[in-house]
């Protein structure tokens, strides 16, 4: 696995969720992929953990059914107050409350993987479990979220900001997260990339991104770029209801 470029999750102001919200576009979020790193894992079976943070309900069953049968999935809830977190199995039902050492272990566990030394500062604007996998988790996993999906369509939807000459682009770390997330966990769910540049629209598959077509851009580091084709708001909504 290529070193990622962290991603300061949270910290992005999304264009697209009140578009989905005002035209009664169902969708969810807050789905994250726990990815061992390859050279300590490489079994497709084991090596991934889906986790869903906040408050579990039935809106999720659409997606779960899409899930490699294989793969661990679990809720999360956050008390960062006292450094504990709510956590219910969704497979086998069991419920109960963890340490943080302890939920870090449970993770090291379900994943086959390792611990490998390494502490980042999480951000204010990140979600709990996000700072929780910078400050606690080192660099011998990838964390990984898809920012929307829509449960009727049954796709997934990854909004970018970044335009140049229109061409999208996606970091190289995320990128090579996406296509093994895709292939070995939800290998029947399209993902669309969105990219939007004040009121243009631009709209690409990622099936068609090939990671190792990659590119440095002063200010980003290793980017990929992504095929779009330009749209207007009104046809995207088209899109995505329909």
């Amino acid at each position: 696995m290529e070193e990622v470029k962290e991603e300061k999750f949270g910290s992005r102001n999304s264009l697209l969720e009140p578009i989905l919200i005002k035209n009664n576009i169902d969708f969810i979020a807050n789905i994250w992929v726990v990815t061992c790193r390859q050279s300590i894992n490489n079994n497709k079976d084991s090596r991934y953990l889906v986790i869903i943070e906040g408050t579990f309900s039935n809106v999720y069953e659409n997606i779960l059914k899409q899930i490699n049968p294989n793969i661990s999935v679990i809720n999360v809830s956050f008390d960062e107050a006292r450094k504990s977190i709510s956590v219910f199995n969704i497979k086998t039902g069991k419920k109960g409350v963890l340490t943080y050492s302890k939920f870090k272990n449970r993770i090291i566990e379900l994943t086959e993987c390792k611990y490998l030394d390494s502490f980042a500062l999480g951000s204010k604007e990140s979600t709990p479990l996000s700072r929780f996998f910078r400050e606690n988790m080192g660099k011998g996993f990838a964390l990984t979220d898809i920012d929307f999906y829509l449960t009727e369509k049954r796709l997934f939807l990854e909004e970018k900001n970044f335009i140049k000459n229109d061409v999208g682009y996606i970091g190289i770390g995320q990128c090579i997260s996406f296509k093994e997330i895709i292939s070995d966990i939800f290998p029947d769910i399209p993902l669309l990339i969105l990219c939007t540049n004040e009121a243009d629209y631009y709209i690409g598959d990622f099936k068609n991104v090939d990671c190792r077509n990659s590119e440095i851009i002063k200010g980003w580091g290793k980017m990929v770029p992504v095929k779009v084709k330009k749209t207007t708001k009104s046809i995207l909504i088209n899109l995505l209801k329909n």
